[in-house]
């Protein structure tokens, strides 16, 4: 892809609402464009919710929504248990059951299907758009270093029964632009030697490996980008509250926060498990699905791993971001309690150690928990809101939110401008709720 210069556009007074990954990525692609880009985010600084410690997967060959068959059974096998990598904490909340309604609907593996086809071209796009804007970054001056692996993510399984049925689904995927490659147990081996330890106990049968997928970490790249974007002229507003999106008729006209009003010609709504709350007569099926990462420091002796994995046994990811390691998991519809509770935390540092045992039981675990934006099908949504004229969603990204933030930017970019977007903006629609 070409990193030379947009076509002019008309610019606009446009306000972003929320600074996590998705945020800054957009102000960055609209400025690009010559907009007058303010945005909002109500932390001190850029990327500190959902996006500070995520798994640091940007994983294109992991892009099927949960909803899948077996899921509603195997929740139910965990209900009761602390460190259940699916939990539910039912609560009179409506927005909650709505959605779990419409979670399991969609658990069928032609939907799962649907969804996949749906996620995997805009995940090739952000892949894409990702390297136009480090390689635009370098041009400038900016160092985006954020412990970037191209070194591909593994998924490894248990069974070869597993083993096979991922690799069929991952052939679906080929035509639309991802190879992925199905290995034996001895060539996971060979890739990633940490994994020989959990290979000698028989559990690794195989894998799937996706080469030109990569990881890295979040937050240093949405710091690195706010950091671009604010020298291009991006107005980053910290600290500071929406309280409400103020229309005549189907047309937001303002942005007002608890310390100013803000007039805008276009208005996104990127602020994550936020954004529904946010949307005067519009319901948005996005509900908060809570995750846990863990992140040590490891030494450079072998016993961690360097390619990035994904244990579908544990239900965790693993990324090597330099001498850190990072693993995150489990997944808790339990409403907006954002609390590290000890023993899911503890459950995420128990499977890493005991998939790479090497690591050893003196590395200090530093814990953390995040709020996904999940919506029931497993695909963002994108696009102008429902019944309204200049207001656009970019959310409901769920655990995608670093695989898919620069191909959405550039899809919201190019629906602001005019153009016509590079992949079929209707698959992200609002509509289809």
């Amino acid at each position: 892809m070409s990193s030379s210069a947009p076509q002019k556009t008309v610019p606009q007074k446009v306000v972003i609402v929320g600074g996590g990954v998705i945020g800054v990525a957009t102000a960055y692609r609209l400025r690009r464009d010559g907009h007058d880009v303010t945005l909002i985010e109500k932390e001190p600084g850029p990327g500190l919710e959902t996006s500070f410690a995520n798994g640091g997967q940007v994983s294109a060959g992991e892009v099927a929504p949960w909803a899948g068959p077996g899921v509603p059974t195997q929740a139910l096998k965990w209900l009761g248990r602390t460190d259940a990598p699916l939990r539910l904490r039912l609560k009179a909340d409506p927005a909650q059951w709505q959605w779990l309604w419409r979670f399991w609907r969609r658990c069928s593996l032609k939907a799962q299907r649907d969804g996949a086809e749906r996620n995997v071209g805009l995940a090739l796009l952000s892949r894409d758009i990702l390297q136009e804007t480090l390689d635009d970054l370098a041009a400038k001056g900016f160092d985006a270093e954020f412990d970037r692996k191209q070194e591909g993510i593994l998924r490894v399984f248990a069974s070869m029964a597993e083993v096979e049925h991922a690799a069929h689904e991952a052939e679906r995927l080929e035509p639309f632009g991802l190879h992925q490659e199905k290995l034996s147990a001895a060539e996971c081996v060979a890739l990633e030697p940490a994994l020989a330890s959990a290979h000698q106990r028989g559990e690794v049968a195989g894998g799937v490996y996706s080469r030109s997928d990569q990881s890295g970490d979040a937050y240093k790249f949405t710091c690195a980008l706010a950091a671009a974007a604010e020298d291009m002229g991006v107005n980053f507003l910290y600290g500071e509250n929406v309280a409400k999106l103020e229309r005549q008729g189907n047309r937001i006209t303002h942005v007002r926060t608890n310390l100013r009003r803000l007039e805008a010609d276009a208005v996104v709504l990127a602020a994550g498990v936020m954004s529904p709350h946010l949307l005067d007569g519009i319901s948005l099926p996005v509900y908060p699905v809570k995750g846990y990462s863990v992140t040590l420091n490891v030494p450079d002796d072998g016993s961690a791993p360097k390619v990035s994995v994904t244990d579908e046994v544990r239900r965790i990811v693993v990324s090597r971001l330099g001498n850190r390691l990072r693993a995150a998991g489990q997944a808790e519809v339990a409403g907006y309690d954002k609390t590290v509770e000890h023993e899911r935390a503890q459950s995420v540092l128990e499977a890493v150690r005991a998939l790479f045992p090497a690591l050893g039981e003196d590395l200090e675990p530093e814990f953390w928990c995040g709020l996904r934006p999940m919506t029931p099908d497993g695909v963002p949504v994108l696009g102008l809101a429902p019944d309204r004229d200049n207001l656009y969603l970019n959310t409901g990204h769920g655990t995608l939110g670093w695989t898919l933030a620069m191909g959405s930017a550039a899809l919201l970019a190019d629906l602001i401008a005019g153009r016509e977007p590079k992949i079929d903006s209707e698959n992200f629609s609002a509509a289809r709720f």
